[in-house]
């Protein structure tokens, strides 16, 4: 069998994987990626903190990124430790408002960047197989003849981190919450900016509107609520949001649209077992942390676990257990704050403290 020899392969082309291939260059990278072709279509996650930009400077990205239909974040409006709503700006974040980003722009622009750097990527690679060959990792992919080699491979396959487990790594999904949500085509006149989210007795609300055109709502309750099958309704869905003055303001005639839904809870890897799967195995993104949608921290994990795996590459972490140990190091400090904040989080509305979808999560 022919072989072909490079410095990484990813597995997974989202977020992550397209930012760690970006920041490779000029090393050879192979990234695969089971979806026939990039992701179209409105996508939820569309929320990047202002800290994202020292990142997206280092990958050479943010002059880019700033040219395109992304919006800066205005005042958040929440109704969540209390009955009233609580105003909170970015006044005193130094690192400045964030966006409401277009979300398949910006992976367009990963994606522009990866292969314009020379990564070399693939789509349709549903069915492979993964071993150890010497030193090396290597991949088989079907329907292709030659064995791919590298002694770096990187999950970086979503939540569901499908490599991983494979190759043995525990990984758990901590919460069963899952989010309901459409895209509403906002009227003219809709000219909110701000992000309102707001907690009832069986979950959490979210709404915002998008630069291209529409308002994306999203309901996150527990996946065994009664009601969860009858709210996917459109239009039920949509009347159910109206009862909350606080999003009745902003959705006003908005027609019903389809409700999507995904999972949304917290699903992480067990971070110093990396080592069990074999030298050079590293996870990014979702595949190692997956983000509660209320941190609004997703997307900016992407990027800095990106950053933190190709520092651990470039250090030759397949050969030198310190970069390795930085990297895992660097994973468990930033999961035990998200969940300490997590916690804290849940603990809020105190006026639900009983109702089961609460009384769930304030561990």
């Amino acid at each position: 069998m022919p072989r072909c020899d490079w410095d990484a392969i990813i597995l997974g082309a989202g977020p992550a994987g397209l930012a760690l291939a970006a920041r490779l260059a000029p090393r050879r990278v192979l990234l695969l990626e089971r979806q026939l072709e990039p992701a179209q279509g409105l996508r939820i996650g569309e929320s990047l903190p202002g800290a994202a930009s020292l990142l997206l400077q280092r990958l050479g990205l943010f002059e880019e990124f700033q040219s395109g239909n992304h919006l800066e974040r205005g005042a958040t409006i929440a109704i969540w430790d209390s009955k009233e709503p609580v105003w909170r700006d970015s006044l005193r974040d130094p690192a400045g408002p964030g966006w409401v980003i277009d979300r398949r722009q910006f992976e367009q622009m990963l994606l522009n960047a990866a292969n314009h750097r020379g990564a070399n990527i693939r789509y349709g690679c549903q069915n492979f197989q993964v071993s150890r060959a010497a030193e090396d990792w290597s991949v088989e992919i079907e329907g292709d003849s030659t064995q791919h080699v590298a002694p770096v491979i990187v999950d970086a396959s979503g939540r569901s981190a499908s490599l991983a487990r494979r190759l043995g790594v525990n990984h758990t999904k901590q919460d069963s919450q899952v989010c309901l949500h459409s895209f509403l085509i906002a009227p003219a006149h809709d000219e909110d900016t701000t992000t309102r989210i707001l907690a009832d007795q069986d979950g959490w609300w979210y709404s915002v509107r998008l630069a291209s055109g529409y308002r994306v709502l999203a309901y996150h309750l527990d996946a065994k609520h009664p009601e969860r099958l009858d709210l996917q309704n459109p239009e039920a869905f949509l009347d159910c949001a109206r009862h909350h003055p606080l999003l009745a303001e902003v959705l006003g005639q908005t027609k019903a649209a389809e409700v999507h839904t995904r999972p949304a809870g917290t699903a992480m890897l067990d971070i110093p077992s990396l080592d069990k799967a074999g030298p050079g195995f590293l996870a990014v993104g979702d595949a190692a942390i997956t983000f509660d949608p209320i941190s609004s921290q997703g997307l900016f994990h992407a990027l800095a676990s990106a950053e933190a795996a190709a520092k651990a590459i470039n250090a030759g972490c397949w050969q030198a257990p310190p970069a390795m140990q930085t990297f895992k190091q660097e994973l468990t400090a930033v999961s035990a704050h998200y969940l300490a904040k997590l916690r804290l989080t849940y603990q809020g509305p105190q006026r639900f403290a009983q109702a089961s979808f609460w009384a769930e999560r304030r561990g």
